[in-house]
């Protein structure tokens, strides 16, 4: 039996990582916040439309249009 070392598995999470598909949104789709940016703003946004690869131009209820990028948010059932 032989042992994987550190880099091998690594290296395997790192593939694992760029073959699992990333969550693929779509203007007109609610979304959870992970950090709403007021105390008193809502926790979830509507995407109005993707402005560069990983960020997406958002309106928040009681706040208004916000630029966020893809790791501040989820679909909404997550």
């Amino acid at each position: 039996m032989q042992l994987k070392t550190p880099v091998n598995s690594a290296i395997a999470w790192e593939q694992l990582r760029i073959s699992s598909p990333s969550p693929q949104y779509q203007p007109s789709t609610w979304v959870r916040l992970f950090n709403p940016p007021t105390a008193f703003s809502f926790d979830e946004a509507w995407l109005l439309c993707q402005c560069a690869d990983e960020q997406w131009l958002a309106w928040i209820p009681d706040y208004g249009e916000i630029l966020l990028h893809t790791d501040e948010f989820c679909p909404l059932g997550e």
